[in-house]
C-alpha cells in the first residue's frame, strides 16, 4: 500500500502547508480554503449541485476537457474544517488521503507532485477533513461496537486559470477494531482517485 512513516509524513504536511501559504495563495477561494467546496458560489463561481457518485459520496466534473487532459498534480494536504482539530490524528488522515491519491493515479496521465517538483503544478487537488467520526451520545452504549469515519470535501483547480476542474465530498466509516482513521483516509484518498481517473474512461 505505501504507507508514509510518520516522521516524513509530518515533514511533508508543513512543507505544504508552507508551500501553499507562500506560493499558491493569491487569493484562498481558488485552492479549495473557502467554507463550503460542494455547491458554493465561490468554489464554482455559480451555483452548483453535485450529484451522488459511484467512486464518492457526492462529485461534480466541472470542466471534463480539461480533467481528460491530466498533468502534473500537486495534492496539498487537507485541511481541517471548523469543527475538526487540528491534531496528530488529522495530520495523518491529510497524509493518508495524500498517499492513497497518489498510489491511486499511479500509471495514469496524472503525475503526482512533490515538494521537489511541486512548482510544476499544472493541477492542485486541496480540500477540508470536515468530520472525524464522534459518535452521538445516543448512538454510546456499552456493547455497541465502536465506529471510526472520515469526512472530506474537496476540489481540483486549473492551477493556469484557477478554475474549478471538479468539485467532490466523501466519507468513510468502519469499526474502530478494523481500520483507525489514518486507514479510512488512505481509502477516501483512493477513492478520490478513482472519481479523478474516471474520466479516462
Amino acid at each position: 500500500m505505501g504507507y508514509v512513516t510518520i516522521p516524513s509524513m509530518m515533514n511533508y504536511f508543513r512543507f505544504a502547508a508552507f508551500f501553499v501559504i507562500l506560493v499558491f495563495i493569491s487569493g484562498c477561494a481558488w485552492l479549495g480554503l473557502s467554507k463550503n467546496v460542494v455547491g458554493n458560489e465561490n468554489a464554482l463561481g455559480k451555483r452548483e449541485t453535485a450529484s451522488a457518485d459511484s467512486f464518492v459520496k457526492t462529485g461534480k466534473v466541472v470542466d471534463a476537457e480539461r480533467l481528460k487532459k491530466g498533468g502534473k498534480v500537486l495534492v496539498v494536504p487537507f485541511l481541517v474544517g471548523a469543527n475538526v482539530a487540528a491534531d496528530e490524528r488529522s495530520d495523518k488522515i491529510a497524509l493518508m488521503i495524500v498517499s492513497g491519491i497518489a498510489d491511486e493515479l499511479k500509471g495514469s496521465h496524472f503525475q503526482i507532485l512533490n515538494e521537489a517538483n511541486a512548482h510544476e503544478a499544472e493541477l492542485i487537488i486541496t480540500g477540508h477533513v470536515t468530520g472525524t467520526g464522534k459518535p452521538s451520545k445516543w448512538s454510546r452504549w456499552p456493547l455497541q461496537t465502536s465506529q471510526n469515519a472520515v469526512n472530506v470535501e474537496g476540489r481540483m483547480v486549473d492551477a493556469a486559470s484557477k478554475s474549478a476542474v471538479l468539485v467532490f465530498t466523501h466519507s468513510a466509516r468502519s469499526s474502530a477494531r478494523e481500520k483507525d482513521h489514518a486507514r479510512l483516509g488512505y481509502d477516501i484518498g483512493k477513492d478520490i482517485g478513482r472519481y479523478i481517473r474516471s474520466a479516462e474512461n
